[in-house]
């Protein structure tokens, strides 16, 4: 059953169980207080009588004065303490009588398809005998009210069906016409390969908008991480090529003239060890990359600014055996302890790679944290620096392999960056050295996790 379907059901089938249950209700209501009203009635008709008898001296005009008194249709019956009818005064032909309880205020009865209500009153007989007075009076007009009242509140009930199934149509409008058209741009997306989106109203904000900007997100996520998934895949392939193809060339190589010739098979074999260390190297960073542009926490946390640069350098000078300089501050900074000093490795690796001398890592912390790593190497084209960042870029074709690097450090880096809420900026001059200018925020609030 479709949810359209289920609404109309539902929504019909709860309204009209509501009216049915409050039009119930109001008919029974209705016939209670009629019934008083008629009772309260009959009740001041039976006091006036009991007025009038009770300053009568004697029993001769009785008859004219219950007449006087008597319900229309209905009867006044006169009973002495015995229970022997004293007078039975009716205007019908056919004789009206039944019992009362004494302990019921009034009774009811149905005779020849017209209720009639009857209730004891006593009275003070002209002789000074208490006697108990029966008065029965039929109700017709109670029964045609309440057919009245059936009629009138079962053509409400239908009539307000039409307006129940409006609302309905407006409720599967606004909540069902917009899950419809997630299913089916869903569906477009599964035929089509894509990752087409819903339009959002700017000014609605309720449940089915954040649903829809919800799965709009979802979308623009799933298409970033394709994009980065077929640009992995097709850089993997393009640079895989070219140790792939020197590794299958000296293969060959030894195929063809074997392993007699000692220099041949040492050049061969050095060759396809330094090739697979070249991939196993670009393998590693290609995984690292594509772990980094994934959405990551960062876990901020509060660190003494100069110790924590002044490890990190005496960490590389241990494993490199190059000269650092520190000049950093004594300042207590909130950041990611880990992603900075892998974003603050990748630079100084960098540096080492592209010159020979000291190098030097400035620090400074006001209204932001900078920090700089100069090196005095041969320095990078202008032309160059925008390019820095992208993906296996290289500034000239034979530095990779005389550096060992594959391409990719730097744009870890700028992913490390982005997490960081980082900027980088690159001076260089040729022949003199480069310059890494990398400014964070400084995070004076708690730490905690994003």
């Amino acid at each position: 059953m479709k949810l359209n379907t289920k609404v109309n059901i539902l929504s019909t089938l709860l309204t009209t169980v509501i009216m049915i249950g409050s039009f119930t209700g109001i008919y029974f209501l209705y016939e209670e207080l009629a019934y008083a009203t008629e009772v309260e009635q009959l009740q001041e008709r039976a006091y006036e009588l009991s007025t009038t008898v009770s300053s009568l001296q004697s029993t001769d005009d009785i008859n004219t004065i219950l007449q006087a008194y008597l319900p229309t249709n209905g009867a006044i019956i006169v009973k002495d303490e015995k229970g022997i009818d004293l007078k039975h005064i009716q205007m019908t032909s056919k004789k009206i009588e039944f019992a009362t309880s004494k302990d019921e205020y009034y009774s009811m009865k149905v005779i020849d398809g017209i209720p009639h209500i009857a209730m004891n009153f006593p009275l003070i007989w002209p002789t000074q005998q208490v006697v108990e007075a029966n008065f029965i009076q039929p109700v017709p007009t109670i029964t045609e009210n309440l057919n009245r009242l059936k009629i009138i509140l079962l053509l409400i009930t239908l009539i307000a069906l039409i307006p129940i199934y409006l609302a309905s149509q407006l409720l599967i409008r606004l909540i069902v016409k917009p899950v419809q058209q997630l299913t089916a741009t869903m569906e477009r997306n599964i035929q089509q390969s894509s990752y087409e989106q819903i339009a959002v109203k700017k000014q609605s904000h309720d449940e089915i908008a954040m649903m829809t900007v919800t799965y709009n997100h979802l979308m623009a996520q799933l298409e970033v991480h394709h994009e980065k998934q077929q640009q992995f895949i097709g850089n993997a392939s393009h640079e895989l090529k070219t140790p792939l193809t020197v590794i299958e060339s000296y293969a060959n190589l030894l195929k063809r003239r074997g392993t007699e010739n000692a220099e041949v098979t040492n050049e061969a074999l050095a060759a396809i060890i330094n090739e697979t260390a070249m991939m196993k190297q670009m393998i590693e960073q290609m995984l690292a990359l594509a772990k980094t542009s994934e959405v990551a926490k960062v876990k901020l946390s509060f660190i003494a600014f100069q110790p924590f640069i002044k490890d990190i350098a005496q960490s590389f000078q241990q494993a490199f055996h190059r000269t650092i300089i520190v000049d950093v501050p004594d300042a207590i900074i909130g950041t990611d302890e880990a992603k900075l000093k892998q974003l603050l490795f990748i630079f100084l690796d960098n540096a080492r790679k592209y010159s020979d001398e000291e190098i030097t890592i400035i620090g400074r912390v006001n209204e932001l944290i900078e920090i700089q790593i100069q090196d005095k190497g041969k320095g990078i084209p202008k032309e160059d620096i925008p390019h820095l960042f992208e993906r296996f870029y290289r500034v000239t074709k034979d530095r990779n392999r005389q550096t060992g690097g594959v391409g990719i450090g730097l744009s870890i880096a700028q992913e490390i960056a982005k997490q960081l809420k980082a900027t980088i900026e690159v001076e260089s001059v040729l022949d003199q050295g480069t310059t890494i200018k990398i400014q964070l925020p400084l995070n004076r609030g708690a730490s905690s996790e994003n």
